[in-house]
Protein backbone atom coordinates (compact mmCIF):
# COMPACT_ATOMS: atom_id res chain seq x y z
CA UNK A 1 0.00 0.00 0.00
CA UNK A 2 1.22 3.47 -0.69
CA UNK A 3 0.76 6.07 1.45
CA UNK A 4 0.37 9.65 0.43
CA UNK A 5 2.47 12.20 1.88
CA UNK A 6 1.78 16.10 2.19
CA UNK A 7 3.91 18.49 3.81
CA UNK A 8 3.13 20.24 7.47
CA UNK A 9 2.57 23.26 5.49
CA UNK A 10 -0.20 22.16 3.30
CA UNK A 11 -2.01 20.23 6.46
CA UNK A 12 -1.81 23.42 8.36
CA UNK A 13 -3.06 25.14 5.55
CA UNK A 14 -5.76 22.90 5.35
CA UNK A 15 -6.66 23.09 8.92
CA UNK A 16 -6.42 26.74 9.32
CA UNK A 17 -8.44 27.38 6.25
CA UNK A 18 -11.39 25.55 7.49
CA UNK A 19 -11.07 27.13 11.39
CA UNK A 20 -10.92 30.73 10.03
CA UNK A 21 -14.13 29.86 7.45
CA UNK A 22 -15.49 28.49 10.32
CA UNK A 23 -14.68 31.65 13.02
CA UNK A 24 -15.33 33.94 10.42
CA UNK A 25 -18.81 32.81 9.95
CA UNK A 26 -19.46 32.69 13.43
CA UNK A 27 -18.09 36.21 14.09
CA UNK A 28 -20.27 37.52 10.82
CA UNK A 29 -22.93 36.41 12.75
CA UNK A 30 -22.14 37.97 16.31
CA UNK A 31 -21.45 41.32 14.31
CA UNK A 32 -24.58 41.12 12.66
CA UNK A 33 -26.55 41.05 15.85
CA UNK A 34 -24.47 42.96 17.88
CA UNK A 35 -24.73 46.12 14.99
CA UNK A 36 -28.32 45.27 14.61
CA UNK A 37 -29.01 45.56 18.45
CA UNK A 38 -26.92 48.61 18.66
CA UNK A 39 -28.59 50.76 15.46
CA UNK A 40 -31.94 49.82 16.93
CA UNK A 41 -31.50 50.82 20.62
CA UNK A 42 -29.79 54.07 19.01
CA UNK A 43 -32.63 54.89 16.36
CA UNK A 44 -35.80 52.55 17.64
CA UNK A 45 -37.23 49.27 17.08
CA UNK A 46 -38.91 50.49 14.09
CA UNK A 47 -35.53 50.99 11.95
CA UNK A 48 -34.53 49.17 9.25
CA UNK A 49 -31.12 48.47 9.73
CA UNK A 50 -29.13 48.57 6.03
CA UNK A 51 -25.65 50.12 7.02
CA UNK A 52 -23.15 48.17 8.35
CA UNK A 53 -22.99 44.57 7.65
CA UNK A 54 -26.32 44.89 6.69
CA UNK A 55 -25.23 47.14 3.60
CA UNK A 56 -24.23 43.86 1.88
CA UNK A 57 -25.85 40.73 3.12
CA UNK A 58 -29.58 41.44 4.27
CA UNK A 59 -29.18 38.87 7.08
CA UNK A 60 -25.49 38.10 8.34
CA UNK A 61 -26.37 36.34 11.04
CA UNK A 62 -27.96 33.55 9.34
CA UNK A 63 -25.17 33.87 6.22
CA UNK A 64 -22.54 33.78 8.89
CA UNK A 65 -24.31 30.81 10.80
CA UNK A 66 -24.27 29.25 7.92
CA UNK A 67 -20.43 29.36 7.28
CA UNK A 68 -19.46 28.45 9.96
CA UNK A 69 -21.72 25.39 10.12
CA UNK A 70 -21.09 24.14 6.80
CA UNK A 71 -16.88 24.87 8.20
CA UNK A 72 -17.67 22.69 11.58
CA UNK A 73 -19.50 19.93 9.48
CA UNK A 74 -16.23 19.80 7.19
CA UNK A 75 -14.09 19.91 10.42
CA UNK A 76 -13.62 16.10 11.35
CA UNK A 77 -13.12 15.06 7.69
CA UNK A 78 -10.51 17.40 6.85
CA UNK A 79 -8.59 16.97 10.96
CA UNK A 80 -9.35 12.64 9.63
CA UNK A 81 -7.91 13.37 6.17
CA UNK A 82 -5.17 15.67 6.61
CA UNK A 83 -4.15 14.06 9.90
CA UNK A 84 -5.22 10.64 10.31
CA UNK A 85 -5.04 9.03 6.54
CA UNK A 86 -2.11 11.06 5.56
CA UNK A 87 0.13 10.49 8.86
CA UNK A 88 -0.43 6.65 9.66
CA UNK A 89 -0.40 3.72 7.35
CA UNK A 90 -4.33 2.70 7.75
CA UNK A 91 -6.01 2.41 4.30
CA UNK A 92 -8.56 4.32 2.23
CA UNK A 93 -11.19 1.87 2.99
CA UNK A 94 -10.49 1.42 6.82
CA UNK A 95 -10.70 5.58 6.99
CA UNK A 96 -13.72 5.39 5.28
CA UNK A 97 -15.57 2.89 7.41
CA UNK A 98 -14.78 5.05 10.40
CA UNK A 99 -15.71 8.42 8.94
CA UNK A 100 -18.50 7.11 7.12
CA UNK A 101 -21.03 7.50 10.12
CA UNK A 102 -19.93 10.72 11.86
CA UNK A 103 -19.77 12.34 7.99
CA UNK A 104 -23.53 11.16 7.87
CA UNK A 105 -24.94 12.49 11.58
CA UNK A 106 -22.57 15.76 11.00
CA UNK A 107 -24.32 16.25 7.02
CA UNK A 108 -27.87 15.52 8.68
CA UNK A 109 -27.00 18.14 11.40
CA UNK A 110 -25.72 20.50 9.05
CA UNK A 111 -28.68 19.80 6.23
CA UNK A 112 -31.26 20.84 9.13
CA UNK A 113 -29.44 23.67 10.61
CA UNK A 114 -28.80 25.11 7.32
CA UNK A 115 -31.57 24.35 5.34
CA UNK A 116 -34.66 23.60 7.58
CA UNK A 117 -34.01 26.53 9.64
CA UNK A 118 -31.29 29.21 8.74
CA UNK A 119 -31.80 29.22 4.89
CA UNK A 120 -35.61 28.39 5.17
CA UNK A 121 -37.95 29.44 7.31
CA UNK A 122 -35.60 31.82 8.97
CA UNK A 123 -34.55 34.33 6.35
CA UNK A 124 -37.65 33.50 3.99
CA UNK A 125 -39.74 34.34 7.02
CA UNK A 126 -37.83 37.64 7.27
CA UNK A 127 -37.96 38.78 4.13
CA UNK A 128 -41.68 38.45 4.29
CA UNK A 129 -41.73 40.16 7.06
CA UNK A 130 -39.54 42.91 5.88
CA UNK A 131 -41.31 43.42 2.73
CA UNK A 132 -44.85 43.83 4.61
CA UNK A 133 -43.04 46.82 7.02
CA UNK A 134 -40.64 48.69 4.39
CA UNK A 135 -41.87 47.56 1.41
CA UNK A 136 -42.16 50.51 -1.29
CA UNK A 137 -39.86 52.75 0.64
CA UNK A 138 -37.00 53.93 -1.48
CA UNK A 139 -34.58 52.62 1.20
CA UNK A 140 -36.12 48.98 1.19
CA UNK A 141 -36.27 49.46 -2.28
CA UNK A 142 -32.58 50.08 -2.94
CA UNK A 143 -31.13 47.90 0.04
CA UNK A 144 -33.03 44.99 -1.63
CA UNK A 145 -30.90 45.75 -5.32
CA UNK A 146 -27.79 45.94 -3.35
CA UNK A 147 -27.30 43.54 -1.09
CA UNK A 148 -27.42 40.49 -0.57
CA UNK A 149 -29.96 37.41 1.47
CA UNK A 150 -27.36 35.02 1.97
CA UNK A 151 -28.47 31.00 1.10
CA UNK A 152 -32.17 31.29 1.07
CA UNK A 153 -34.80 28.81 -0.01
CA UNK A 154 -38.00 30.09 -2.14
CA UNK A 155 -40.76 30.53 0.57
CA UNK A 156 -43.75 28.47 0.14
CA UNK A 157 -46.40 30.46 -1.57
CA UNK A 158 -50.15 30.02 0.29
CA UNK A 159 -52.03 31.75 -2.76
CA UNK A 160 -53.19 30.15 -5.52
CA UNK A 161 -51.66 29.29 -8.78
CA UNK A 162 -51.57 32.78 -10.99
CA UNK A 163 -53.11 30.18 -13.68
CA UNK A 164 -56.08 29.52 -11.76
CA UNK A 165 -59.20 31.42 -12.67
CA UNK A 166 -60.75 31.73 -9.66
CA UNK A 167 -57.26 33.16 -8.34
CA UNK A 168 -57.81 36.25 -10.39
CA UNK A 169 -61.38 36.79 -9.18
Amino acid sequence: STLVTTSSATKALALNSILALGFGGFLLAAVGDWYKARIKLRDGADTLVTSGPFRYFRHPNYTGEIIGWTASCLLLPVLELVFGLLTNSSSWINTSKRLIPWILVSGLGWFGICFGVLAGEATAGLEKIQKEKYGGTPEYEHWMKTSWSGPMLSPRSNTPAATDPAATQ
